[in-house]
């Protein structure tokens, strides 16, 4: 019995240092085996059913850049003339733009300081996106870090933000009464901290010099909810929900979103975060932010159902599951902890109070019948890296073969689920108690780890992440401005991030500016996750 995967035939158990390629059902093998082979006849035919469903290579792209972004590719990969897949070339505009300007510039600018500017004919071309940071206002920004002082040294885009002083000195220049600004304020150029990176490293060296000579306005719409409710075994749950109604939007608009958990943040609170991917971004969104004291599953229970009535409140739209309304929430990632679980099922189970209708995925089950765990078969899937990593305690406790056996249960193609049990249960005491949890304790866990088992449509669980990442580096970059915090620093810290994620995204819209050079593409993020899994395995021969 075997993983569904690809390796180098150089690798070998003693040997890690060779490529492996796991997790090969998650991908549209035809079409891969297809781009290897080269037949063209079946290439066609998945590219033309991609573009008939608005994506893939074949589709027309929209794509401009303005020369001074020095950019030679398109974002998108597209088919060429010889049937090549390759990031699109751009093409510089041949056409000349016919606009004239016309300045009137008075002779006493002192006594008339004024001018007029005329512009004649349309442009034969889009505005270009102000991606390049005029020199007066450059030279603001090189003022304000030299403010900083020793500070400087270690100073990044994150960093100089959180900086008291020089947030004080950029409020001053910008003449804002809010405590809501950063330096896309100043200029847009800025929402690009790969830019704002560059314009510190100019400034590095002043720096260096400084350390050689040693010389609530709070808005109205975030902290939706501080309560304390009474649960049924006399302990007292403590809840507080932020979400703007930015984040709320964006969760009503999700289709794939995923739950996790970080107890780092705040001291004696644990912080939840519902995040998903905005594929039209290129970033990972948190849609809804919360601080708790109880973990159980009425908790979660009274945790989802708040964050959706607010979400409610602010979109005017209710809540909807793919297999209770037939559209929006498709899938639901998470690790297999059952509190967590069983609230979402019991939230569901709310949701779906006094209706008869027959469940989309099941038409012979009313949706008023199902049950916490029924609900969870048909939305609910494990986070994989959790899932490995708690394995990974039971590497050197049993054998190879088993060890295989526990990975073959997540799995999208089916197996032979009688016998790998069997192999797994033959291993002892640590084994069988594993594959309890999975089968017995946790009762959503093979569901969420093995296809056949779940009642969720094959499309659907194949297009749905198979890890909580996005939540894990979200937990990160607010956890880089430190830990342990009270629980106001911490809706502050969140309150920040949450703000400056939305006023990215605005300027994503208006201008096209993303917050790294590179955008997160799939193929950038698959390309750097083999780089970084192929230096694991040298670093670990």
């Amino acid at each position: 019995m075997s993983l569904i995967k690809d390796s180098c035939e150089f690798r070998s158990r003693r040997d890690h240092a060779h490529f492996i390629l796991y997790d090969l059902q998650e991908y549209d093998i035809n079409y891969l085996q297809a781009l290897l082979e080269d037949n063209k006849t079946i290439i066609a035919q998945h590219e033309t059913a991609a573009m008939q469903q608005g994506y893939g290579p074949l589709v027309s792209c929209t794509y401009v850049a303005c020369s001074s972004q020095h950019t030679q590719h398109c974002s998108f990969w597209h088919c060429g003339l010889d049937g090549i897949l390759a990031p699109g070339k751009l093409a510089r505009l041949s056409v000349k733009c016919p606009t004239e300007y016309l300045i009137y510039t008075p002779h006493d600018l002192l006594a008339c300081p004024s001018i007029v500017v005329i512009s004649t004919k349309l442009h034969s071309h889009p505005p270009p996106a102000p991606v390049k940071t005029p020199a007066s206002l450059e030279a603001v920004l090189i003022d304000l870090l030299h403010g900083m002082a020793w500070r400087l040294a270690d100073a990044t885009p994150r960093r100089i933000m959180l900086d008291s002083g020089f947030r004080t000195g950029l409020q001053n220049h910008l003449g804002c009464g809010s405590e809501n600004f950063d330096l896309s304020d100043l200029h847009s150029s800025l929402a690009n901290l790969d830019h704002v990176r560059y314009i510190v490293g100019k400034y590095y060296y002043s720096a260096v010099q400084l350390l050689v000579n040693n010389d609530l306005t709070v808005p109205t719409c975030y902290v939706r909810c501080a309560e304390i409710h009474h649960l049924s075994n006399g302990a007292n749950f403590y809840l507080v929900i932020c979400m703007s109604p930015q984040m709320s939007n964006h969760l009503m608009h999700a289709t794939r979103i995923s739950l996790d958990t970080s107890f780092k943040c705040v001291a004696q609170w644990q912080e939840f975060e519902i995040q998903s991917w905005d594929n039209y971004h290129k970033r990972s969104v948190v849609s809804a932010r919360a601080f708790f004291n109880c973990q159980s599953a009425e908790a979660h229970f009274i945790l989802f159902r708040h964050i959706f009535e607010i979400a409610v409140q602010d979109s005017n739209q209710p809540v909807a599951f793919h297999y209770m309304h037939g559209h929006d929430i498709e899938s639901v990632v998470a690790d297999a902890h059952q509190g967590q679980g069983i609230g979402l099922g019991m939230f569901c189970q709310y949701l779906c109070r006094g209706n008869t209708l027959p469940c989309q995925y099941q038409p012979s089950q009313r949706l008023c019948d199902l049950q916490p765990i029924d609900h969870l078969k048909r939305i609910y899937r494990l986070c994989t890296v959790h899932c490995s990593r708690n394995l990974t305690q039971l590497r050197h406790k049993v054998s190879q073969n088993a060890w295989t056996a526990m990975h073959n249960l997540s799995s999208f193609e089916p197996i032979e689920l009688a016998r790998t049990c069997q192999i797994i249960r033959s291993e002892g005491k640590k084994a069988n108690t594993w594959l309890d949890n999975k089968i017995l304790g946790n009762k959503f866990a093979l569901a969420g780890l093995y296809f056949p088992e779940s009642l969720m449509p094959a499309e659907f669980w194949k297009a749905c992440s198979r890890t909580s990442n996005g939540n894990e580096q979200a937990h990160r970059s607010i956890n880089r401005n430190g830990t342990g915090h009270t629980l106001l620093a911490g809706v502050m810290h969140g309150q920040e991030y949450d703000e400056r994620a939305f006023r990215s995204i605005a300027i994503h819209n208006s201008y096209g500016i993303n917050t790294q050079y590179q955008a997160s593409t799939h193929h950038f993020r698959a390309s750097r996750s083999v780089s970084r899994h192929g230096r694991l395995a040298i670093g670990t021969i």
